[in-house]
Order: structure tokens, then C-alpha cells, then sequence
């Protein structure tokens, strides 16, 4: 009995040495297989970045941000000096004062006193002319009897045409006074209302861009501008990259196309960072496949929640099985 007992003992220890055995060969082979293949590699871009650069040619007064500062969307980057525009809208708004003074007045008519003034102008100018039409027509009949000379009838004739001119003057004014302006007068006030509020506005642009933001939420990259420099149009002054939405563009081989898709998980190893290991995510897969290079272009976004990784630096892509 004791034998048969040491034979089944035996027998016990050798099947469970057998089957270790066969799990840890087991397990190995999935470890194995479960690890990423790095089969894509290409330079980590921002989805976000901006080239900051000023409208105006203008020196700087101050620049609150260095490389590294954090910015939010709407920060300060650089205010630049603009007296020079501050004296041109002072000017534009003093010209749409002027505009809309003017159009308010005519559109307004006359005043009471106005008329009435133009009315007394009127009866002053029609009895001057009526006393110099009864000296004309008396000195016509003096001339006619010889009674004048030629030249005391002309100046009778010339105070009459003065006399005359007043007169239709006076008419002239009292008519404009009480109709007021014609629609083609008050159209062309209105019209220089309107360029003065443009030239005002476009003044008022400029002012504005002495203040410059950012346009995106990030992190300074680059500077270079100091104070008191000149900054011109076109220049890159301050660079913004946004850390938090990063990604690669790689080339994936054709031999891999059927094995990923649009949202797999994939590992990010990045040769500038020793003994880590990044996560990422396939966000575009392009329909055409290089003929020259046997591959198609993948994107994959990265996730950079600790701001580790950086544009610029070369990631390898692994595809997890």
C-alpha cells in the first residue's frame, strides 16, 4: 500500500511540474505577443500653434511673456507704441463731429428767427427796389426830354439792376429758408457722414492692433522681439504652440492596413525619452496607398496630458495586437 501510494505521490509531482512547465511557456508566448510592433516613426506637430506678427510698424513698449510662459487664448503678448494713431482717431472723430453736426443742422430746416430775419431782408430789398424803379422810369422821362444827361440816366439804370439783384436774392433765400434742403443736398451731407465714420473706424482698427494677444491657449515657444525694438508686418515676432493636442504623421506599411483602424490604441516611444512609453490613438488613416513607397499616410494623436513630449522630437509608433 505504502508503494502505491509513493508511485501516485510520484506521479503527482511530475503532472504538476508538467503543467508549470507548459503555463509559464504559456504565458510567455502571450507576453510576447501582446507587445507593441514598431512598425511607424515620424516628428511630433502641435494641432495648435501661432506665428504672432503685427500690423503695425511700430516700437515696442512692452512684451509681459518670455519663452515657456504659459498663455491663455486673449493674453497679452506685446503692446506697441501708438500715439501717432491715437492723434488720427482724435482727428476722424472730430471730422464725424463736424459731419453730423452739419447733416443735423440741415435736416433740422431753419429756425423761427431765421425766417423772420429773411422775411424783414425781403421787405427792406422790395422797397429798395420799388424807389429804384420809380427813380428809373422818372430819369427815362427826363432823358427823353433833355432834361439829363446820358450818364445821369445810366447810373439810374445801374442802381436799378443792383436793386433788382438784391431783390431776387432775398426771395431766394426766405424760398430755401422755408423749404429747406433739396433731397440731393441732404444726400450728399449724408454721404460724408458716412465716409467720415469709415476713415474714423479704420483709425480706430489700427489702435486696436497696437494690442497684441494670443489666439490660442499655450505655451511661448519662441521670442524675437525686445523692448523698444521695431516690429513690422510680416515678421514673426512671438511663436504659441499649444502641448496639450499633439500628433504624428507616419507612414504606415501596406502589409499593416488590414490590421488597424480609425480610434486603435497604439504605443509611442520616443527615442529623446529613456525607459517611457506614451499612449496614442489613430485619428486618420489616408484611403491611398503610395505606389513608390508601399504605404499609407496615418495620423495619430498623442496623449500629452503631462506636457512631456514636444513638437520637433521623432516618435516611434507601435501597434498593440
Amino acid at each position: 500500500m505504502k508503494r502505491v501510494f509513493s508511485i501516485l505521490l510520484m506521479m503527482s509531482v511530475l503532472l504538476t511540474g508538467c503543467n508549470s512547465s507548459s503555463l509559464k511557456v504559456e504565458a510567455d508566448s502571450v507576453a510576447e505577443a501582446s507587445k507593441p510592433v514598431f512598425v511607424m516613426a515620424g516628428i511630433i506637430d502641435a494641432n495648435e500653434k501661432a506665428q504672432i506678427t503685427s500690423k503695425l510698424s511700430a516700437k515696442v513698449l512692452e512684451s509681459p511673456v518670455e519663452v515657456g510662459t504659459v498663455v491663455q487664448k486673449g493674453d497679452l503678448l506685446i503692446t506697441l507704441d501708438t500715439k501717432d494713431i491715437e492723434a488720427q482717431v482724435a482727428q476722424a472723430q472730430a471730422g464725424v463731429n463736424t459731419a453730423q453736426a452739419n447733416l443735423l443742422k440741415m435736416e433740422a430746416g431753419a429756425r423761427p428767427e431765421q425766417i423772420a430775419q429773411a422775411e424783414a431782408t425781403l421787405e427792406s430789398a422790395k422797397i429798395s427796389y420799388s424807389n429804384s424803379k420809380n427813380n428809373f422810369d422818372r430819369n427815362q422821362q427826363l432823358l427823353a426830354a433833355g432834361a439829363i444827361s446820358q450818364a445821369q440816366f445810366e447810373s439810374a439804370q445801374t442802381q436799378l439792376a443792383a436793386a433788382q439783384a438784391q431783390y431776387d436774392a432775398a426771395q431766394n433765400q426766405l424760398s430755401l429758408l422755408v423749404k429747406g434742403e433739396s433731397p440731393e443736398s441732404l444726400n450728399v451731407l449724408r454721404a460724408q457722414v458716412a465716409q467720415s465714420q469709415a476713415a474714423l473706424e479704420l483709425a480706430q482698427t489700427q489702435l486696436t492692433n497696437g494690442r497684441i494677444v494670443s489666439p490660442i491657449s499655450g505655451v511661448v515657444s519662441a521670442k524675437n522681439i525686445n523692448l523698444g525694438e521695431l516690429a513690422t508686418p510680416g515678421t514673426a515676432l512671438i511663436s504659441v504652440v499649444n502641448l496639450d493636442s499633439l500628433f504624428v504623421k507616419a507612414s504606415l506599411p501596406d502589409g499593416f492596413i488590414g490590421d488597424v483602424k480609425v480610434g486603435d490604441e497604439v504605443a509611442v516611444k520616443v527615442p529623446d525619452i529613456k525607459d517611457q512609453q506614451f499612449n496614442g490613438k489613430i485619428s486618420m488613416i489616408d484611403p491611398v496607398i503610395d505606389s513608390r513607397s508601399k504605404s499609407v499616410l496615418a495620423r495619430i494623436s498623442l496623449d500629452n496630458h503631462d506636457s512631456v513630449l514636444k513638437p520637433g522630437m521623432m516618435a516611434e509608433i507601435g501597434l498593440i495586437k
